[in-house]
């Protein structure tokens, strides 16, 4: 009997060592919850007439339901919809940025990115878009609905493209080119400060003096051989429109006369011969720049303004500010283009007869290559001051049978002279160029010589 009642103790002191039983409290508390939930549940979903389950089924029914089409959209309408209007109907007018490209302008005059990728595919094959300048105008129509109705850029005063909605919806690119009337006019004038002031002066822009210099880049270095009280005559090709000069073609006739001399040319197949009808080219440029001044001649005794030793200067300095063109003083093949030590960025050139030019402290060079045959004017590289120099300018060298020699004291030699088969239809034609060249200031006819 004793040990039946000790087990009971023990059993019941197992229970109680896990707590004591939920009061009925605390029961009766948690029926009161979860009928208040009850009751929330049935005034959001049943009661209440904005979010109940009959009024959201009602809201439902009144959407009218959406159908896809049988087929897919084409590539037009896909098209349309993505280039989605952004902006109300209107215009957008300005100008190309300095660093603006196509795609860039259209994003700054508010285009989305679908319509810009639409009128960049409408003009591709149409323009060339490396052709875009800082300073070109643009426009920007928006039709009735919104859409890009046009896109018009102007590259020049006659040259334009542009993008157009056409009625099937898309954007097509097309370029638009203004025919020019060629015209020929003969004027003069009288330096009294420049050739460019002269030509100015004369009504012409300054596109003309680039072509005057280089019909007498031969006999004339127009920096250091004008003066005032030279005078000029010529007879040249103008491209017009609408009354205004959008350029120059050829120069038929020209004249200079001052205190260098006085030369004549006239062009012919091409060529420029005086009247007699020898050439006007000769072997080499009288500069291998335009509008230069020499700093250093040829002295075999100078003191190289570097080293402060004395050095031979065997070539011709010519100061210009970096980034001058420079040409090739003569036809020939480049032998050498790189860099060469106190020279710096060189080009060697040889030439006919024993002859070798060199150019050197260039900046850069042009596209040439060793091996490479060039005409006389072409471009080879650009004035510079690398290697032993002290400023911007071209040391031009002239070489003769491997020795150095004064490129001003070279003699020059010319070109073939006009056959005797056309001279005397040259010197019928140049008759006729210097009549005109004598005529009234403003002259202008639409005949060109047939043989000019």
């Amino acid at each position: 009997m004793v040990r039946r009642r000790t087990h009971r103790r023990k059993k019941r002191a197992a229970y109680a060592s896990l707590g004591a039983a939920p009061a009925k409290k605390n029961g009766a508390l948690v029926l009161l919850v979860l009928g208040a939930l009850v009751v929330v549940n049935l005034y959001v979903f049943v009661w209440d007439k904005k979010t109940s389950v009959a009024a959201i089924k009602q809201k439902a029914t009144a959407v009218p339901t959406m159908t896809l089409p049988a087929t897919p959209l084409d590539s037009g309408s896909a098209q349309a919809a993505a280039a989605a209007p952004v902006a109300p109907p209107g215009a957008v007018e300005g100008k190309v940025g300095k660093s603006d490209t196509l795609g860039r302008l259209l994003k700054k005059s508010g285009l989305s990115a679908a319509e810009t990728d639409e009128v960049i595919r409408a003009l591709s094959g149409v323009l060339d878009f490396r052709t875009i300048r800082a300073g070109q105008s643009f426009r920007i129509d928006r039709g009735p609905d919104g859409r890009v109705k046009r896109f018009e850029l102007e590259l020049s005063k006659i040259q334009k493209v542009r993008a157009e909605r056409q009625p099937s919806g898309e954007l097509v690119g097309v370029a638009d080119n203004t025919q020019t009337k060629l015209e020929i006019r003969a004027l003069s004038g009288t330096i009294d400060s420049s050739l460019y002031a002269a030509i100015k002066k004369a009504g012409e822009t300054a596109a003309l003096v680039d072509f005057f210099v280089d019909v007498f880049a031969y006999d004339i270095d127009f920096f250091n051989d004008t003066h005032d009280g030279d005078t000029f005559r010529v007879v040249v090709e103008r491209k017009m429109h609408d009354g205004q000069v959008m350029g120059y073609g050829r120069i038929l006739a020209a004249e200079y006369k001052g205190k260098v001399g006085t030369f004549q040319t006239f062009l012919w197949n091409g060529k420029y011969y005086d009247a007699t009808g020898a050439s006007s080219e000769k072997g080499m440029l009288k500069t291998p720049l335009k509008f230069v001044r020499v700093t250093s001649g040829f002295d075999r005794n100078r003191m190289h303004p570097v080293l402060h030793t004395v050095r031979a200067h065997l070539g011709v300095d010519y100061a210009a500010p970096v980034g001058t063109p420079v040409w090739a003083a003569a036809s020939g093949t480049v032998s050498f283009c790189g860099p060469s030590g106190g020279a710096g960025n060189l080009v060697m050139i040889r030439h006919q007869d024993g002859i070798e030019t060199a150019y050197m402290h260039l900046s850069k060079f042009a596209s040439i290559k060793v091996g490479q045959k060039i005409e006389a004017k072409t471009v080879i590289g650009y004035v510079g001051t690398t290697g032993l120099s002290t400023g911007p300018h071209l040391h031009f060298g002239v070489k003769k049978n491997g020795e150095f020699v004064d490129p001003t004291k070279l003699a020059p030699m010319r070109g073939k002279p006009v056959t005797p088969a056309e001279l005397d239809a040259f010197r019928v034609e140049a008759t006729k160029l210097e009549s005109m060249m004598s005529g009234a200031i403003g002259l202008a006819e639409s005949r060109v010589p047939r043989h000019a």
